[in-house]
């Protein structure tokens, strides 16, 4: 299947930027624009008309939710994914009414997001199968309410799994003796490191080195850390997981 469109609306610029990058290494996931505004995010929506939209609560505009009813009374449908720190019943409340998939609240674990999108892609992959007639009661309730993937083996708290090299397919563009080069530079280094100075170490570009830290965020193998400078804009720092 060709990549999900989606579009991220967060009124935080880091923020936005980190889910950027996290899509991006996951693979699958083609980020069509980032709004920062309850406005922008329905603008841009109405003109890319993404299939999945990542929507946070706190806009400096109008509410999540404001925008969140607005998109459901277009004509064309799409999915929304709740990311925010707001945890009042009440919201949650409105969102789920709206029919979100899911309310992520902040701050969460990479895992945490990943399961979502993974159960967003069977949904999916399921709707695209091509079934038609009518659907038996265990089908609606994959639909309505999609089970965590079975059979995963479940990693203690505040430990990180160890990366299956063999088992894991690299998104396009991730070749396995780079990821193994940058694994053992982030293993080596007693602290947290940047896109830019592994780049530098490593003789790759800052994309490229920022794709394979964010692969590693995604699947729990590094911690990304935004770190604050003198200007306020934070660099994001990456550390592997011991």
């Amino acid at each position: 299947m060709s990549a999900i469109r989606t579009l991220i609306i967060d009124d935080d610029v880091a923020v936005a930027g980190i889910h950027h990058g996290f899509l991006l290494a996951r693979g699958g996931f083609d980020v069509v624009a980032m709004a920062h505004t309850g406005q922008q995010g329905i603008d841009l929506a109405a003109e890319l008309g993404p299939e999945l939209v990542l929507l946070d609560i706190h806009l400096p505009d109008m509410s999540g939710l404001d925008v969140l009813q607005r998109l459901r009374a277009r004509r064309r449908p799409v999915d929304v994914l709740v990311i925010t720190a707001s945890r009042e019943l009440d919201t949650v409340r409105g969102a789920m009414a709206g029919g979100v998939l899911h309310y992520l609240v902040k701050p969460f674990s990479s895992q945490a997001l990943n399961e979502r999108l993974d159960e967003y892609v069977m949904l999916r992959d399921h709707l695209a199968s091509g079934a038609s007639g009518p659907l038996d009661q265990a089908s609606i309730d994959r639909l309505v309410a999609p089970s965590r993937r079975s059979g995963a083996a479940e990693t203690p708290a505040g430990q990180a799994a160890q990366p299956d090299q063999a088992a894991v397919r690299l998104p396009k563009g991730l070749s396995r003796p780079t990821l193994d080069a940058v694994i053992e530079a982030l293993k080596a280094s007693p602290e947290d490191v940047s896109a830019a100075g592994l780049a530098l170490q490593l003789g790759l570009s800052r994309v490229s080195a920022r794709r394979y830290l964010e692969y590693l965020v995604v699947h729990g193998h590094a911690r990304l850390t935004p770190r604050y400078g003198a200007a306020g804009r934070p660099e994001n720092r990456y550390l592997w997981r011991r």
